[in-house]
């Protein structure tokens, strides 16, 4: 099985199991490197002893030739003695400073300086004696020579041998460094990317981008976590389009007492005149009856005209060239039934400002902003709706004389669900459902707001991006 379509708990014991083997196997080289240290440093001692003992040969050899002791001769005899048993015993460590050959050569030289040495010593006094004791000296030289040699190469292979492992430790210390950078970029691969990647995902859902989170990863776990994040998602869209609808049919209803309240005034006139002109019918002048008529007529056309805005209204999603001002001037008429009585609203909008745009959302967003700015007025007060044209861009003003809000709120209203009024009030969809619509038409809306100085909603429109969708 490949391991990269492991689970995670698989890959992180496998990590566990690698760096292991990897911890263990620099371990070993640096134990066994030690290990060959400690060899060569107790060789060297054997070769430090087997030199050390060939200089007192030459140190009791010159004492017997000028004084002529037999103490010196027998402490001369004692370490000749000792060198031969530090060849005889230590044959394989000091063979690891010189070759067979060499040690061969060496064993060979003491046993001749033995031998000139017992010959000397029987010799008499004036029998060539001095011709002997130049053959010791010679003999004598060449030992210490051949053990002096063995020093120096130990001394040069303890060297190599500490510089050697100074490289080991340096090169295993790169390694481990290495492997740990390695082995982390394979799990920031692994692990942290696909885990940031969601992160992120969910951040966009978090501010209402409803995307489906792509499967970053083919481990198990992760794979497991796209999925069910995805099929949370569905079933939050679906909850979050539902509560949409209901914040539109809140809306449409708000509108349609508007409407109710609107038609009730030339339905009411049709009815009182309709009357006047029955009861009237026999005995009232033509001029009076049609006088009359003429009122049924206006106020028929009235009530058509209102029936004709709500008709208006229902088309969504038809952009077209609309009046800014009559638009608001019908969504403040839709609304004005619910006003309460002690709230003006100030209309201040060139009659020649126009705009492309789909008439029943941009109504909407009037709808939420002006019923918004009603509920937050407690007793009189007033509100205001003023447009002008900046350049290339519509800016439109809807301010109140509420009770504004708390510092932190401005930057959290746009937000889905956020709401601060009272339990079955509201599902705070209204103002993330203006921030869309005024979004889908490429423009802005902002929001200032203080405590007890009421809110002002700032909404910008490009012109030319909507002259163009035309």
């Amino acid at each position: 099985m490949n391991i990269f379509h492991r689970s995670l708990r698989q890959k992180v014991i496998l990590g566990y199991i690698i760096g292991f083997v990897l911890m263990a196997g620099v371990v070993l080289v640096n134990w066994n490197n030690l290990g060959n240290i400690r060899d060569i440093v107790l060789s060297g001692e054997k070769v430090s002893d087997l030199f050390d003992a060939t200089l007192e040969i030459r140190r009791y050899e010159k004492n017997y030739f000028l004084y002529g002791k037999s103490e010196d001769h027998d402490e001369l005899l004692t370490y000749v003695e000792k060198t031969e048993k530090l060849l005889e015993e230590n044959n394989k460590e000091l063979g690891l400073f010189s070759g067979p050959a060499v040690i061969s050569e060496l064993k060979k030289n003491i046993k001749e300086y033995r031998e000139l040495l017992g010959t000397i010593r029987d010799l008499r006094e004036g029998e060539n004696r001095n011709i002997w004791k130049e053959r010791l000296r010679n003999k004598g030289r060449e030992i210490v020579t051949t053990t002096e040699d063995m020093s120096r190469t130990e001394k040069r292979i303890i060297q190599e041998t500490l510089l050697t492992s100074r490289n080991i430790l340096i090169a295993s210390i790169i390694f481990l460094v290495s492997a740990g950078f390695i082995v982390g970029a394979i799990f920031f691969r692994m692990f942290i990317r696909p885990l940031r990647l969601l992160e992120g995902q969910m951040k966009s859902i978090a501010n209402g981008e409803f995307s489906f989170i792509p499967v970053v990863s083919r481990d198990r776990e992760l794979m497991s976590l796209s999925k069910a994040f995805n099929t949370m998602l569905v079933e939050l869209e679906l909850r979050q389009m539902h509560l949409v609808q209901t914040e539109k049919l809140a809306s449409l209803g708000t509108l349609l007492f508007g409407v109710a309240h609107e038609l009730n005034n030339p339905l009411s006139n049709i009815s009182t005149s309709c009357q006047i002109l029955k009861e009237e019918i026999d005995e009232a002048d033509i001029g009076y009856k049609k006088e009359l008529l003429s009122q049924i007529e206006s106020e028929t056309d009235r009530a058509k005209d209102i029936l004709r805005s709500l008709l208006d209204y229902s088309r969504s999603g038809e952009k077209e060239t609309i009046n800014l001002k009559k638009m608001v001037a019908e969504s403040i008429r839709f609304i004005g039934g619910d006003a309460p009585a002690k709230v003006g609203i100030d209309l201040n909008i060139p009659e020649d400002l126009s705009l492309f745009a789909d008439k029943q959302k941009l109504q909407q967003v009037f709808l939420n902003l002006i019923k918004n700015a009603m509920e937050a007025i407690e007793g009189e007060g007033k509100i205001s709706i003023s447009a002008r044209k900046v350049k290339d861009t519509i800016e439109i003003k809807v301010s109140d004389t509420g009770k504004g809000m708390e510092p932190e709120m401005p930057s959290k209203i746009f937000d889905p669900f956020f709401t601060t009024k009272i339990a079955k009030k509201g599902y705070g969809l209204g103002l993330f459902v203006v921030h869309n619509i005024i979004g889908e038409h490429g423009g802005t809306i902002d929001v200032e707001s203080s405590l007890g100085h009421g809110t002002t909603f700032l909404i910008k429109l490009p012109v030319k991006e909507l002259k163009d969708e035309k």
